[in-house]
């Protein structure tokens, strides 16, 4: 039988698509594009914004659209937190919570053992663990990234911090991670399978090893991979300020195989906002973690997440945010217009934003974004930086696109030989928004 299976959100999510697509094949499933008819579709959800809630059932809609005949299985962090919301979706089998995605495989062949025609409309089954529970960390070992050239490795899930917009700690339970060994054997296996790059990834990676005995230092972790042999190199994704301590920024600054880029949160500039959405820094102490950074790292690719409109957002305290982001040498910017979220905190609170304020703030700190990320690129103009050119070729102009080691994304004329290969590219041109290179061999 053929499933597909279709990842919204994380990279955390991507690790765990692969997870549950090396149980599948196991159990002798074959894997189609999530574009393909297929007899058992599984779509990994996201609950960050009530727009991927949406997108999350919408890709529901969408494999019922391929084939209204279909296996339909929800998993993820929308199913997880909203599972008597999910199961309200026509056409959907199953709901499976985020500590049973390891069981994907056998949940589905016992389904399938029913012989029940699944365009019956019916309440889909729910299977789901209490997330809350004090559990272990667990995962398989995984070779393939859904034809991705960059591999993602989950090194921890959950997370203890109370942020009182955030809906993920809820999904993912109380932070827990995986042993030093097995993340070690894990990379290794990346390595001889021929990925050229490895994420870390987790839901707080920063908290890593909080929970080991005794206890570890995620840079403590980072040091022993890029001291691996091999030809590959090693991206961090987004980690909390407060996590990155003195000695990551050094391994950072001296070592080749670490990318020189972080993704580190801001939500916002203000510190009586930051306090609100009880965040565990203020203004001061991000500005000092991003000094620091700087000082080992004058060239680094520099990304933020940023809320516009939290309650209680006045518009002087939104300037102190633009100021806040305009004086720091940002690459990119990811902005989100806060909407309540049902079981959070901050749906309670009262001092809403006005819809017309937020968007224009959204607007505003976008454009921003996109400033600082043309002036960041055009610092790259003549130089030669090193591409990972992933398997997909760019759709409007044909060519091959790849991300340098800051987190630029570049296109170049090549052939199909240097796909999944770290290649020496000459940035020659900025033109349309987009970042050209010339391949240096």
């Amino acid at each position: 039988m053929k499933f597909a299976i279709s990842t919204l959100g994380c990279r955390t999510n991507q690790h765990d698509t692969a997870e549950m697509q090396t149980l599948l094949e196991k159990e002798g499933f074959s894997l189609v594009s999530h574009k393909e008819k297929a007899d058992i579709y599984v779509v990994n959800s996201c609950t960050v914004t009530q727009k991927s809630d949406y997108s999350s059932r919408l890709a529901v809609r969408k494999f019922l659209n391929i084939n209204n005949n279909a296996l339909i299985v929800l998993t993820g962090c929308y199913a997880q937190n909203n599972p008597e919301d999910a199961k309200q979706i026509p056409g959907l089998s199953l709901v499976l919570g985020n500590a049973d995605k390891l069981e994907v495989a056998q949940t589905i062949k016992k389904a399938i053992a029913k012989n029940q025609p699944w365009n019956i409309p019916k309440k889909p089954e729910i299977i789901m663990s209490d997330i809350k529970e004090l559990r272990e960390f667990t995962t398989i070992p995984v070779k393939n990234f859904q034809g991705k050239t960059k591999a993602f490795l989950k090194i921890q899930t959950g997370c203890d911090e109370k942020c009182s917009f955030c809906t993920v700690a809820r999904a993912r339970g109380r932070s827990i991670s995986d042993s030093r060994e097995n993340i070690i054997k894990n990379v290794r296996l990346f390595i001889e399978s021929g990925y050229k790059e490895i994420t870390l990834t987790g839901i707080n990676i920063g908290t890593y090893g909080i929970d080991s005995i005794p206890p570890q230092k995620f840079s403590s972790l980072v040091e022993e991979i890029v001291q691996l042999d091999g030809n590959f190199r090693v991206r961090i994704s987004s980690i909390n300020p407060m996590e990155i301590d003195d000695h990551l920024i050094q391994l950072m600054a001296s070592s080749d195989k670490l990318c020189p880029h972080f993704h580190i949160p801001l939500q916002s500039g203000d510190t009586s906002i930051l306090s609100k959405m009880r965040r565990n820094y203020d203004s001061a102490q991000y500005l000092d973690v991003i000094h620091r950074i700087i000082e080992k790292l004058p060239i680094i690719g520099l990304g933020a997440d940023v809320i516009v409109g939290f309650p209680g957002e006045t518009n002087e305290k939104f300037l102190n945010t633009r100021d806040m982001i305009s004086h720091l040498p940002f690459s990119y910017l990811h902005v989100f217009t806060y909407s309540g979220r049902k079981g959070t905190e901050a749906f309670k609170f009262k001092d809403s934003v006005l819809k017309d304020d937020k968007k224009l703030r959204n607007k505003e700190l976008t454009e921003l974004g996109k400033a600082k990320s043309r002036n960041f690129q055009k610092k790259f103009l003549g130089k030669t930086v090193s591409i990972l050119f992933e398997e997909q070729r760019d759709q409007k102009t044909g060519l091959l696109k790849g991300h340098s080691e800051h987190y630029i994304p570049v296109l170049a004329k090549g052939d199909d030989s240097l796909i999944n290969q770290i290649v020496p590219t000459k940035i020659q041109e900025l033109k349309n928004g987009q970042v050209i290179g010339c391949i240096q061999l």
